[in-house]
């Protein structure tokens, strides 16, 4: 964790980190309410809002989250992504069957259904009509991996995945509902 100045370079950010151990694919800014950022679109990137509204981010919970190459972004989303819908308050519609449904497209996508025409108007479906922000989130972040993520979207159609690391972006365990 570390506390920086507003207006700085996210590769400032990185090199005051102790720089990269890998190569970065992409980053995650925000925290899972945010948006994937590809590496090339950050280098220069400064963490101000105006800066990040540019590519539909913001700094919402302070969290930046440096991704290797060596994992597939896609992947790490659909985990996300089935954290968000589980954690839902079970309140609304879009929460319960829209989180949800994304949730389940997203995972069917990354085994190689060609989902994503739905998952998109899905998406849309969701934002701006929960009871509260959770799937407004949720849905910035799936609608950023697509973008972000568009060629390991194909590879995962054609049957072939670029991810070769184990999880990296942390989630809880599923829990049961009663």
């Amino acid at each position: 964790m570390y506390e920086i100045p507003f207006g700085l370079a996210v590769s400032e950010l990185i090199a005051w980190a102790g720089g990269p151990s890998a190569p970065i694919r992409s980053y995650l800014i925000g925290g899972y309410f945010g948006t994937w950022v590809a590496a090339h679109e950050a280098d220069e990137l400064t963490l101000l809002d105006s800066d990040l509204r540019t590519l539909g981010a913001s700094l919402g919970a302070r969290a930046i989250v440096a991704v290797p190459e060596s994992s597939c972004g896609i992947v790490e989303t659909a985990r996300v992504a089935r954290y968000l819908a589980d954690e839902s308050a079970g309140q609304c519609g879009p929460c319960v069957r829209g989180l949800e449904a994304v949730a389940t497209a997203l995972a069917q996508l990354t085994a190689g259904k060609r989902l994503q025409p739905r998952l998109e108007r899905w998406l849309e479906d969701v934002s701006g009509r929960g009871a509260c922000r959770h799937p407004d989130g949720a849905a910035r972040l799936v609608a950023s991996a697509l973008r972000v993520f568009a060629d390991e979207v194909a590879g995962h159609a054609a049957g072939s995945c670029t991810g070769s690391d184990g999880p990296i972006l942390p989630v809880a365990r599923r829990r049961r509902r009663a």
